[in-house]
């Protein structure tokens, strides 16, 4: 049987590491692997190469198409099932992914057979054997959705996993004519190893909890740790939603990596309490390469975090900033920028930053209200726009008592400080100043300075909001 799964590109309005950053798709290496050898499988990555899909359609012919979709990838998604579907008029088509789970109304589309909810590499076996088997209705498989005229009827629930060691290694070769192009920021090449899923904290703006139910569910050490020694790549992304959500089971990961001699490099997320109350495992990361962590820091005003329900005690930044300081680990801090803001509250941010030598990294995200979220129910009535792409954590999607032009334009300008001090902070002179990899930052940095320059065009703003 002929199986094609797709990556497809982030919207072009859409803002952000798409233009300086490529990940592999991990989800998709996954669900190859869960399949039979007999089985002919092609990974399509249109976030690499926006025209592979259509050359590809030529010579091979799939019986089922899958395709994976964030919130940004709506609409790409569906146009890339509807190429299929062209090309491949009797191939199934089947849509995953997050968005999906979360929202699977958004994928009601005459090009789109089944939806998967939850973590599909079981479903997404089940669904091709059945296929191979000749099968015409699949509403015995368990954890989807299927498409019925102009509704889609759920199949039954099918469980979250309890751990992820029940599924395959990833099959890395299906994306080996794309590995070199998967880049981090300055990182020329980087894997992506996902260590575990899911979040158990309530932050009311966050999708991870509501994908897992508010479960964690996590990979063996012992799996991990062969996987990333196999990798070809020496700079690694743990793609966790809460990767020291369990501090135990992080503290025998590093020390396996330790023992086995696996030198890498790596990138992961951290909560700021999760740095502040477990010093010494961090320091046992440090040894085994952790060089980079991305951390929510939201506000400097604790007031503030605690009405979108991020629950962190005041004083766990600054132990956070203080104990990556003294260990060489960088952070790429995350702020939320709020309808109110102005010039006066960019500027509390950047001498924030400037206090904190170990900030390498600032990202300014304005409040996004993720369909399936708490905070999309609360403020479901007062969304701009329901275009997926601008979901992307860089458009202001909700009034703003700031003239959105205002806000853009201070957000580009705040980028620009980053920049310059993310220049100094992490040393970028003492590598190839013009080398191919710097120069496609460059042109990604440039790509996203002139969309904040329209930016405001893009959704259509109410009046402003009054101040209280």
């Amino acid at each position: 049987m002929k199986v094609l799964l797709i990556n497809p590109p982030c919207g072009e309005r859409t803002i952000g590491l798409k233009n300086i950053a490529r990940i592999e798709p991990l989800n998709l290496e996954l669900l190859g692997a869960a399949l039979p050898k007999s089985d002919e499988v092609h990974v399509v990555d249109m976030e690499v190469d926006p025209k592979d899909l259509a050359r590809t359609l030529r010579d091979f012919r799939p019986d089922v198409a899958g395709v994976t979709s964030e919130v940004v990838h709506l609409d790409t998604a569906k146009a890339a099932l509807r190429l299929v579907r062209t090309a491949a008029p009797e191939c199934l088509t089947v849509v995953g992914g997050h968005h999906p789970t979360v929202w699977p109304q958004d994928f009601l589309d005459p090009a789109i057979d089944l939806v998967v909810r939850g973590d599909g590499v079981n479903t997404f076996r089940e669904i091709c054997a059945a296929r191979a088997d000749g099968a015409a209705d699949f509403s015995h498989i368990a954890g989807m959705m299927i498409r019925d005229g102009d509704r889609l009827v759920p199949t039954r629930m099918r469980p979250l996993p309890t751990t992820l060691d029940d599924q395959p290694m990833p099959d890395r070769s299906l994306t080996a004519r794309y590995r070199n192009q998967y880049f981090y920021l300055w990182e020329k090449r980087v894997a992506a190893v996902r260590s575990s899923v899911g979040c158990s904290y309530p932050c009311i703006f966050c999708s991870c909890r509501v994908f897992t139910n508010g479960s964690f569910i996590a990979r063996s050490p012992e799996l991990l740790v062969e996987e990333i020694r196999n990798l070809d790549e020496d700079f690694v992304y743990l793609c966790d939603d809460h990767a020291f959500h369990n501090p135990a089971r992080m503290e025998e990961l590093a020390e396996r990596l330790l023992s086995a001699g696996v030198k890498k490099r790596y990138f992961t997320y951290a909560r700021a309490d999760s740095i502040a109350e477990n010093p010494e495992l961090f320091k046992l990361w440090a040894k085994a390469g952790l060089m980079l962590v991305m951390t929510g820091l939201e506000s400097v005003d604790y007031e503030r975090l605690k009405l979108n329900g991020k629950r962190i005690e005041e004083g766990s930044d600054e132990a956070a900033l203080s104990i990556l300081a003294e260990l060489g680990i960088g952070m790429s801090a995350g702020f939320l920028v709020e309808p109110h803001f102005t010039e006066r509250d960019f500027a509390a941010i950047d001498d924030y930053v400037r206090r904190h030598p170990a900030i390498l990294l600032t990202e300014f995200t304005p409040l996004t209200p993720f369909p399936g979220t708490p905070l999309h129910k609360k403020v479901e009535n007062e969304i701009l726009t329901t275009d997926r792409q601008l979901f992307d954590l860089q458009h202001f999607l909700l009034p703003t008592e700031t003239p959105t032009r205002d806000l853009y334009r201070m957000m580009r300008n705040a980028y620009g400080r980053m920049i310059l001090r993310a220049f100094f902070r992490a040393r970028l002179w003492q590598g190839p100043m013009w080398s191919l990899q710097f120069l496609k930052l460059l042109n990604g940095l440039r790509h996203n300075f002139l969309a904040f320059g329209r930016a405001h065009r893009d959704i259509p703003q109410a009046a402003p909001t009054p101040a209280e």
